[in-house]
């Protein structure tokens, strides 16, 4: 083996020094996209405060972790590390879609809770351990990053949420015994 035939091979070795440098710049970009994630706390207030869920009570709330999440409760919800909201969640070194995953729906690891969440009730959405609602958010189509589209992506997530909210809150309420206000 005196000669390196595989044109793949030789694009690496002669220029590795650059394809290291970007692939360095993937850490770089996940701690951007977790913070643009992070941000979307403020555009979900913003939505509350204009009232787009007319109901007293409800917050908004960012976790953090491996796998943050943002989303909403209602003040009278037990409020435990495992007890249910409604969120959005990542990984926390994911990038945009569609190479990270994104979920939302409701979020519980508590088995009492997950009894109004059926499949007749909830045709549309997933089960799995920690989730006894959920689905994966659609990614956005093509080169959404570039100008100003991270906005339409921002309204996209909240209005998301929102969606959500209004499709989910009803059967927290029935599963953590709490009437809707």
């Amino acid at each position: 083996m005196n000669r390196i035939e595989d044109e793949q091979i030789k694009f690496f070795l002669e220029h590795q020094a650059r394809i290291r440098e970007w692939a360095a710049l993937e850490g770089e970009v996940s701690k951007f996209v977790d913070r643009f994630y992070r941000s979307l706390k403020s555009d979900l207030d913003a939505a509350l405060r204009s009232g787009r869920i007319a109901e007293d009570g409800v917050r908004s709330f960012l976790t953090g972790g491996r796998w943050p999440g943002l989303g909403l409760r209602r003040q009278g919800w037990p409020k435990g590390k495992d007890d249910p909201d409604v969120r959005l969640e990542w990984f926390h070194k994911t990038l945009f879609p569609p190479h990270g995953e994104l979920y939302y729906g409701v979020r519980t690891n508590i088995e009492s809770y997950r009894s109004p969440f059926t499949k007749e009730a909830l045709p549309d959405y997933r089960s799995a351990k920690w989730w006894p609602a959920y689905q994966y958010l659609d990614p956005p189509q093509d080169r959404f990053w570039e100008d100003d589209n991270l906005k339409e992506y921002r309204n996209y997530i909240v209005e998301t949420i929102l969606t959500a909210w209004k499709d989910l809150a009803p059967l927290v309420d029935e599963a953590v015994g709490h009437p809707p206000s």
